[in-house]
């Protein structure tokens, strides 16, 4: 049994048998179910269907119901608590939508987004683990809010209020419907439990949250955001992306060691961000940081070393890396060296070599510096142990005219050039 919202555009209180409005087989006026609702067209969950003779037809978008993905919520509702739902149109494009929230400062909300019928409330921020401590309902510090709690149920994020918990259950709550822009009153009303589990409240302040959410079906198009407020007062804020690309990096394979590995994996993470007003500031960084998440999946949906035992990895630069639970723990400079970062190269050269001939990058060969591709200053090996730098000349790294790159390598492998031919 659920609760419907809206009925030929007047708000009022239906409900429908079933797990969900778009397969539920009709509508009715009272909670036992023994009164069909008048044909008809209802709306709720981003869609809207037909009532015929008791039955209910088809589902289609309901625009009013939808906002689009790249929007902005902001709400705060003095001495009113609720509970919030929005649907969001993420189109048919692939990759990862990302929710950033702001949850208040002394109030904490809970969070939970559902897209083609699973549960997504995993959350981070920017600094977890470096100057954020994140902790459940009990004061234990988690890696990320949300580790403990069962799969259909919110996380509370925010600040610490021990009455979250304390006060729980917490009855006659009202809910609300975001329908053309606008949080609009049902006139329905639930109970709110909350338990220590759900909790990963910021010990001190509130930061802004990240949210993953892989959306790798073409034609699921609606993200169900839904905000639960059982304390009075309650403001939150919150932007979401359409699909897009995680950030991708190379780095080692995982180890129990902050030893120096050879850059050849692919591994994807998504940035954190700031603020507490919409649009927040969105991270630039190019490279993982303590606090971002981490994947081995480029569409978002898995977690790198998503398990409670610390492990390491080196990135670029020389840099080890600790992940636990899918959220990087700890920087480090690895030892045993800078880590090197493999690429893909044509054997040396002269320029005709590269720029007139038919060159092919069929070599593996690894540099010192940041990047995927090696920049001026980068020393090139033939090795990832560093021992065997690259003799000079001219090395074809891709693309074509009149794009090709390549670059010079002078005296020790290093590169003294990037060029375009």
């Amino acid at each position: 049994m659920h609760v419907l919202h809206r009925i030929m555009g007047t708000l009022g209180t239906y409900y429908f048998d079933g797990n969900s409005f778009q397969t539920a087989t009709a509508v009715y006026t009272n909670a036992t179910l023994t009164t069909l609702a008048p044909d008809g067209y209802y709306a709720g969950s981003g869609v809207v269907r037909q009532q015929l003779n008791g039955i209910l037809l088809s589902a289609s978008s309901c625009s009013q119901c939808l906002v689009s993905c790249d929007s902005s919520v902001q709400v705060s509702i003095a001495n009113t608590r609720g509970w919030f739902d929005a649907n969001i149109n993420v189109g048919n494009d692939t990759g990862v939508v990302v929710v950033y929230a702001y949850l208040g400062a002394s109030i904490p909300d809970g969070i939970i987004a559902y897209f083609n019928n699973l549960p997504y409330k995993r959350l981070t921020c920017n600094d977890n683990h470096n100057g954020v401590t994140l902790v459940d309902g009990s004061g234990s510090t988690v890696d990320y809010a949300g580790i403990g709690s069962q799969n259909n149920v919110p996380t509370y994020v925010g600040a610490t209020n021990n009455a979250l918990v304390s006060t729980s259950p917490h009855t006659n709550i009202n809910e609300y419907e975001l329908i053309s822009g606008t949080y609009t009153q049902t006139g329905a009303t639930r109970t709110i439990t909350v338990v220590n589990s759900q909790v990963g409240t910021a010990s001190s302040g509130s930061p802004t949250y990240t949210m993953v959410i892989p959306k790798n079906i073409v034609n699921k198009d609606v993200v169900n955001l839904q905000i639960f407020g059982p304390l009075s007062g309650t403001l939150f804020r919150w932007e979401i992306t359409c699909p897009q690309s995680l950030v991708a990096f190379k780095g080692s394979t995982l180890g129990s060691t902050t030893a120096c590995g050879t850059n050849d994996q692919d591994y994807y993470f998504v940035r954190n961000a700031t603020g507490t007003t919409p649009p927040f500031t969105i991270d630039t960084n190019t490279l993982p940081e303590i606090g971002n998440f981490v994947f081995d999946q480029a569409d978002g949906s898995t977690y790198l070393n998503d398990t409670s035992t610390l492990k390491y990895f080196s990135i670029p630069g020389g840099v080890s890396l600790g992940i636990r639970n899918g959220v990087i723990v700890s920087s480090q400079i690895c030892s045993g060296g800078a880590g090197r970062t493999a690429y893909a190269s044509s054997v040396n050269g002269v320029f005709n070599d590269v720029c007139s001939g038919s060159p092919v990058a069929n070599q593996t060969y690894y540099h010192d510096g940041n990047g995927v591709l090696p920049v001026v200053s980068d020393v090139v090996y033939s090795a990832s142990s560093g021992a065997l730098p690259l003799p000079t000349g001219y090395y074809y790294l891709g693309g074509t005219s009149p794009n090709r790159i390549y670059i010079i390598v002078g005296a020790n492998g290093v590169v003294s050039t990037v060029g375009n031919c």
